[in-house]
């Protein structure tokens, strides 16, 4: 997955997710979205980002379809 906003750009990858809080606004860390009422994604061990798509329902059903594995908390 990329993401680009500004001049903050970067990837994640699929199988790394582990976590999406749904609905959530996260203050701090890498945050290339400003909007309220976002995802924070949880990667890797430690990492996690905040991005606004367009539809978060959208996003959340594509990204179970390549990775069954994704926790969602609303």
């Amino acid at each position: 997955m990329i993401y680009r906003s500004g001049f903050l750009r970067g990837k994640v990858e699929i199988p790394t997710i582990k976590e999406i809080l749904k609905g959530k606004t996260m203050w701090s860390g890498i945050k290339p979205a400003l909007a309220k009422n976002g995802l924070i994604i949880k990667f890797n061990k430690y990492d996690e980002i905040y991005i606004a798509p367009e539809s978060n329902n959208e996003l959340i059903s594509d990204l179970l379809k390549l990775n069954s594995e994704i926790k969602i908390t609303e």
